[in-house]
Formats: C-alpha cells, sequence, structure tokens
C-alpha cells in the first residue's frame, strides 16, 4: 500500500522552512496533502492571503514531481474538531495516514487512521506580524524563496495591503488602550440574525476592523442590559429596525466563545435569532456603524462565506445550516 503523508498549518508566508518541511513530509510517501487552514476567510492581518492564493505560492516552489505527488486543500476554522475530521477524511478517504505536524487547529485530535508524529510545527507567525504591521520588509527576503519575494513586492503595491495595513494600526491602537487594564481584558457583544421568509438581514462594516465587509448586526454590550436588550438596541441602531414583534420572533440565542474567533482579542458574543415569517421586508438603512443594511437570499450565503467578519458565517451556519457539505475540493 502506498504511503499517504499529510501536514495542516497556515503557510501564511511561505519560507525557506516551510519548504524544508514540506520536503521532510514528502520524503518516502507517494502522497503529500497540504491542508491551509484560515480557509474562505477575507484579507485580513490575521489571514493577509487566500488560501487558494497560498497553495499557488507553495505549488510554485515545488519541483515539478513533486508537485505531482502534492495535493493542496482548504480547511476552514472554528468550527469544531468533528468538521475538521470530515473535511479531512473526505478529502483524503485512505484510511491510514502519517500526519507529519499540525500548526493553526487549537486542540487537535487527529481522526481515526490519522498517526501524528509531531504534536505541533515550529511557529512562523513573525513573518505574518513582519508583513503586516508595516515593518522594514528587507530582512524577510533572506527567509523567502525568491519567488514569495517577488509576490510580497507586488501585493504590498496592491489594495489588499492598505486595507490589511489599516486593520492593523485599528486593531493595534485597540490593544494599547486595553494595555492598561489590571486583568486580562474579556469583551462581551452581541449579535442579531433577523430572518423573513428566505431572506436575512446583514450589514456592510463602515469602519475597521472589517471595513467593508458582511457583518451581522451587533455590538458591545452596555452596562445595565440585558444580552437580548442590547441585541435589539445595536439592531436599531445599525439598521434601523424596530418593531415590538421581534421579542416575540426570538427563536434561539447561543454563545460563540473560541477564543480565536475574533481578531480584537477575546470576545464572547450572544448570537439571537429571529425569524419573523413571510412577509414584506421591513426597510432597512445602514447606520452608526454600518456603511450598508441590506436583506440578502439565505441560499446566496455560501458563495459569499470569504466575504465575511470573523465567525459570523459560522453564527449564520448554525442557525440557517448554510454551509455547503464536507467537500474534497482541492488544488
Amino acid at each position: 500500500m502506498e504511503r499517504v503523508a499529510a501536514c495542516i498549518g497556515p503557510f501564511q508566508l511561505p519560507s525557506h522552512a516551510d519548504f524544508a518541511r514540506l520536503r521532510q513530509a514528502l520524503a518516502g510517501a507517494a502522497r503529500l496533502h497540504v491542508f491551509l487552514t484560515g480557509a474562505h476567510r477575507p484579507h485580513s492581518p490575521r489571514h493577509p492571503f487566500t488560501w487558494t492564493e497560498r497553495a499557488g505560492l507553495l505549488r510554485d516552489g515545488l519541483a515539478p514531481d513533486e508537485q505531482a505527488r502534492v495535493s493542496f486543500h482548504p480547511l476552514r476554522e472554528g468550527v469544531g474538531l468533528a468538521r475538521i475530521h470530515a473535511e479531512l477524511q473526505q478529502a483524503v478517504p485512505e484510511g491510514a495516514v502519517a500526519l507529519a505536524f499540525v500548526e493553526g487547529v487549537r486542540e487537535f485530535e487527529p481522526p481515526p487512521g490519522w498517526h501524528l508524529a509531531a504534536p505541533a510545527a515550529p511557529d512562523q507567525d513573525r513573518l505574518r506580524e513582519q508583513l503586516v504591521s508595516g515593518a522594514d520588509l528587507a530582512p524577510l527576503q533572506s527567509q523567502l524563496p525568491a519567488h514569495v519575494w517577488e509576490f510580497i513586492s507586488r501585493w504590498v503595491a496592491g489594495p489588499h495591503y492598505a486595507q490589511v495595513r489599516e486593520e492593523y494600526e485599528q486593531l493595534a491602537s485597540e490593544k494599547v488602550a486595553w494595555s492598561v487594564a489590571p486583568y486580562p481584558v474579556v469583551l462581551v457583544t452581541v449579535d442579531a440574525v433577523v430572518r423573513v421568509a428566505d431572506q436575512v438581514l446583514l450589514i456592510r462594516r463602515g469602519r475597521q476592523p472589517g471595513k467593508g465587509l458582511r457583518a451581522l448586526p451587533g455590538g458591545f454590550l452596555d452596562p445595565g442590559e440585558t444580552v437580548l436588550a442590547s441585541a435589539l438596541r445595536e439592531l436599531a441602531e445599525e439598521t434601523g429596525l424596530q418593531t415590538p414583534e421581534l421579542r416575540r420572533a426570538l427563536r434561539g440565542v447561543r454563545v460563540f466563545d473560541d477564543p480565536e474567533r475574533s481578531q480584537r482579542g477575546r470576545v464572547i458574543t450572544h448570537a439571537h435569532y429571529f425569524d419573523l415569517g413571510p412577509r414584506p421586508l421591513p426597510g432597512v438603512s445602514g447606520e452608526d456603524d454600518a456603511a450598508a443594511a441590506e436583506w440578502v437570499p439565505i441560499a446566496t450565503l455560501p458563495t459569499l462565506e470569504a466575504e465575511f467578519l470573523d465567525d459570523h458565517f459560522l453564527i449564520l451556519d448554525h442557525f440557517l445550516h448554510v454551509m455547503p457539505a464536507a467537500a474534497a475540493a482541492g488544488a
């Protein structure tokens, strides 16, 4: 039986060290499957490049005979271990897989038949931090293959870099503001999933972080508020939607508390699901933090996954079941 190997990691800035790890994983294996974490997310300081961009950079750094033995696959984050296992096993149906290393997945356990050779890969996060922080990029050149450096040189002159840098500066300023707190800061927020017939209410973020991205109406809990009162207030402030029927339309509340769900830090949100049933769509408009508000057909949400702030698509999936089934789509 041919030996099948796999590795999991973000590979946000493929370095000489990354290619050495890939070749080590490929040694003695007939096939190597590379899973890229943080897939289907927009450009951001945490994920400056899409999974397809990263896959292309990795593939282009391999020799033709190596390329023929390596496949690249997207891997979502924040979806839970069961979903991760489903995506891994659908992409690699072979029963026995040698898992060379894992990086970028919290509390990971290999699926049945997968054997983890090393608990974690070396952390390459400092390279990504150097890129998005606006520091001098020249020291990166010696750590990157020529084709990756050329890609970076073009990328920093384009619109995505400017957006990522702006978002990074906002996040950095928030961290400075909270740094004087005498204890680790835990923020509490609310989000509202509002459904009317086959449409759901979304906003476009009007400011950083996530400026221009799709998001759920929501915001920070005010002192003295219940989470329900906060969700209704934020909904009115950001979309203009106010109706006494909303309280009666509440169908569920779910806490989303993944420690890494937000780039802002430790943010725990209480998502409220309101179903107003079949009726004409209420008028809405983007206000306060929202640049725009609109009703979006639920059926189109899977095609918009990479346009959402943080884990808002996963929140929508929890209530509306919109995520595509685990698929073996790779590159």
